[in-house]
């Protein structure tokens, strides 16, 4: 694969209790799937995200491609920049990878959350309040005031509840992985984005440059046959024809100039910075294009349905749902729950009626324990209305990934056929440049020695520019149609074609 495709993409102590290791112990298998969530999640917004559980990881993950910080400007005006350098700065710039990068970071605290089910509440609580108290006895009113104060440590853990911890901890797992796919998709995505767009770019550039070419030329013409009428030896209406190819040909001139103002607005846009900035980049006719595909679409394929980011996260979701259908069931089975509270209860009473200020105060340790079992028996069929709904949410998935599935098949089946019809246009039209080339200069040596007409004259200088228009289209195709079949494969035929 040529090497600026190859670049498509390169690129994505909480427990206070003495009770921490029995519920290390207590948690199952799935549950410490990723054991540091926020690890487990992109480390940067410009950095492909690495699945280290599996064993198709081909390395760590790598560092970031560039050390630029936000506040920084994220052009360097004095760098050439060629296409995976473009896609860096795409990568670094552009506010939709961080985007995608905070929503893989919500989803691994999500996962937290979910987790922290596992592990026992303990709540501080503290009262106290003054009171004053009248009695009415046989000759006046007793009357007392004092105050009363308690603070405790309540505890509350659950034991045992049939899989529902297990089940949501499953769940926010699997999303973790949804978004860290669906984070690694939107790099090639912008990937491709930037890369079509910079085809474009530079394709408008190049066809400044025929237009430039065209425009000379019917100068040159019109300047000829205004030599010959002089002369006597071309009409007038040659030359007005010669005339209006040229005022032709500057309108196409300008026509491509402001095609390359759009094409560089649309480039800016896709790498996430101003249309103000000035980059330099490469030319087009540097690049290097495929020879050829040595990959079948069916192996391509293949390799797409195993590897996609995106048909990966369908997938995560799909386990994420079933999670859910679990806990759905499991909520019609008992929780078993420990609880208890540790305490201090303190309290002063005097009486100030009738006279003695008697007064008395007491302090004691208050402490509870117990074991509960929580079991609901009848809810109005909620439970079983939400074991409907979380089966059918299964289902609705399970139809959407083979939605995308058949939908991949296609775009690489598109993308592969566009991709053979390319190299095959491409041959032509660098044959239909190169006969035009010589047709024009054949016919403007045969109209310099008179034996040909100037409208014969002026029908090859069309010709020609018709073919550098074509050439350049062909160039630009097959770059974009070879980034279109590198992107439907997610990134998984760079090795198809060489």
């Amino acid at each position: 694969m040529l090497t600026l495709l190859s670049y498509l993409p390169r690129h994505i102590s909480r427990v206070i209790v003495p009770a921490a290791m029995v519920l290390t112990a207590c948690m199952p298998p799935s549950a410490v799937q990723f054991d540091e969530p926020y690890a487990a999640a992109p480390a940067d917004h410009a950095v492909d995200w690495h699945d280290y559980r599996t064993k198709t990881t081909t390395g760590t993950q790598q560092p970031p491609l560039s050390s630029r910080s936000h506040e920084e400007s994220p052009v360097d005006t004095k760098l050439t920049y060629d296409l995976p350098a473009l896609v860096d700065l795409a990568l670094h710039a552009n506010p939709e990878t961080r985007v995608s990068w905070e929503e893989a970071k919500a989803a691994a605290a999500r996962l937290e959350m979910n987790r922290s089910a596992w592990y026992p509440t303990l709540t501080a609580m503290a009262f106290g309040q003054y009171f004053k108290n009248s009695f009415p006895i046989p000759g006046g009113a007793l009357v007392s005031h004092g105050y009363s104060s308690l603070g405790s440590l309540n505890l509350a853990w659950t034991l045992f509840d049939f899989g529902r911890r297990e089940a949501m901890v499953d769940a926010g797992a699997q999303r973790l992985s949804a978004a860290n796919f669906a984070f690694n998709r939107k790099h090639q995505e912008i990937a491709y984005r930037v890369a079509t767009g910079f085809f474009a770019y530079q394709a408008a550039l190049a066809k400044v440059t025929a237009a430039e070419q065209t425009f000379e030329a019917a100068r040159a013409g019109s300047a000829s046959v205004q030599a010959k009428l002089e002369k006597g030896l071309a009409t007038r209406p040659d030359f007005l024809l010669a005339i209006q190819e040229q005022a032709k040909a500057s309108y196409d001139l300008q026509d491509t100039r402001s095609l390359v103002i759009q094409t560089h607005a649309d480039l800016t846009s896709s790498l996430g910075i101003s249309p103000s900035y000035s980059l330099q980049l490469i030319d087009l006719n540097k690049l290097p294009l495929p020879a050829g595909l040595v990959q079948s679409v069916e192996k391509i394929v293949d390799q797409a349905l195993e590897q996609r980011p995106d048909l990966m996260a369908r997938l995560a979701e799909l386990r994420a749902r079933e999670a859910e259908v679990k806990k759905a069931r499991a909520e019609f089975w008992p929780k078993f729950s420990l609880g208890g509270s540790l305490g201090n209860q303190a309290w002063r009473n005097v009486h100030t009626n009738p006279p003695g200020n008697e007064s008395y105060s007491a302090s004691n340790l208050v402490g509870t324990a117990m074991l509960s079992v929580e079991w609901t028996l009848f809810d109005g069929f909620e439970r079983s209305n939400a074991v409907h709904e979380a089966e059918a949410r299964k289902e609705a998935s399970k139809a959407q990934l083979e939605a995308l599935r058949l939908e991949i098949m296609r775009d690489i089946w598109k993308a592969y056929a566009d991709t053979k019809t390319a190299l095959e246009k491409r041959e032509f039209a660098l044959a239909l440049l190169k006969a035009a080339e010589e047709s024009y200069a054949a016919t403007q040596e045969s109209y310099t020695h008179g034996f040909s007409t100037v409208i014969e004259l002026l029908s090859a200088q069309k010709d020609l520019a018709r073919a550098r228009y074509t050439e350049i289209d062909s160039r630009a195709s097959l770059l974009r149609s070879a980034a279109s079949l590198v992107y439907a494969s997610g990134g998984q035929s760079r090795n198809a074609m060489d």
